[in-house]
């Protein structure tokens, strides 16, 4: 497999165009700016917020990459940061003498995939490719798990998220794990975006939990387990607001949310279904 400083990043063609160049901008630097340039976050982001971000991309990756073996593919790997995670905690069994675990890190925007380039190197269990998900350039039944987050969302129509998943089943080999994300048009406040502030929540963007997983069985998955995240009483970030000094200046909604996820989901699985951003673990049949 070529790796990525051998290919030829202007020769992609990508339906997201606009998209595309947006990454292709980015120019910040530094270990803090990986994950704010993931998120797209400001530099002038608070450290508060900045370790909740963290602990969700900790835990994201945990839920992803948890007992995979063989050869994986992150599917719109950006700058790395879910893919690293797993590669650290790949190391940190290598002293119980778990299965090898090879990581194929995918995105279709040349800067950020050097940058993900770059911050594994030295840690020989990943490789990378220039791709799009609608296309994947891999032969049929190559990988034993596909991770994809973050990308449905932001696909340009529902066609194209439908093709992205038949890409993975496609390379998927019989019984192949995939994990995917969307954003839940049914949490509490994308209907307050919707009817409030009458703000437009469509497909592939926002989907239903039911919606998805008919999407998925579509295209010959069926569904093992859900990881909700984000249960914020409001919308958005209150500290990109003027107003978060007076109407949340100690993280109330952050913490709330954060106690949720970590004590009440596991005990309750069936509320991940009512966060605003689902990750959705499943299998080829």
């Amino acid at each position: 497999m070529q790796r990525v400083e051998e290919l030829n990043f202007s020769s992609i063609k990508s339906p997201q165009k606009e998209e595309q160049e947006f990454w292709e901008r980015q120019k910040r630097c530094g270990d803090e700016i990986d994950l704010k340039l993931a998120r797209d976050l400001p530099d002038e982001t608070p450290d508060f917020i900045l370790k909740i971000m963290g602990d969700f991309e900790e835990e994201a990756s945990r839920f992803c990459f948890s007992g995979a073996q063989g050869r994986v593919l992150d599917a719109g790997c950006g700058n790395g940061n879910l893919l690293l995670r797993a590669l650290k905690n790949e190391k940190g069994k290598a002293k119980a003498k778990s299965p090898a675990l090879q990581i194929i890190g995918m995105d279709f925007s040349g800067n950020m995939l050097s940058r993900a380039a770059n911050r594994a190197r030295g840690d020989g269990g990943a490789g990378f490719l220039q791709g799009s998900v609608t296309s994947l350039p891999f032969q049929d039944r190559s990988f034993d798990r596909v991770v994809s987050s973050g990308v449905l969302t932001c696909l340009p129509n529902t066609q194209a998220a439908a093709k992205a998943l038949q890409e993975f089943y496609r390379v998927l080999k019989p019984k192949g794990v995939l994990v995917v994300d969307f954003f839940s048009r049914t949490s509490h406040y994308t209907l307050i975006r919707k009817h409030l502030f009458r703000e437009p929540i469509t497909p592939p963007e926002y989907v239903s939990p039911g919606e998805f997983q008919k999407a998925l069985e579509k295209a010959g998955f069926a569904v093992l387990s859900y990881r909700g995240f984000d249960f914020k009483p409001c919308q958005g970030y209150l500290f990109l607001s003027r107003w978060r000094p007076l109407v949340d200046p100690y993280f109330l909604q952050e913490k709330l949310s954060s106690i949720l996820e970590e004590r009440v989901l596991p005990i309750r699985p069936r509320l991940n279904l009512l966060g605003y951003r689902i990750y959705v673990k499943c299998i080829k049949k």
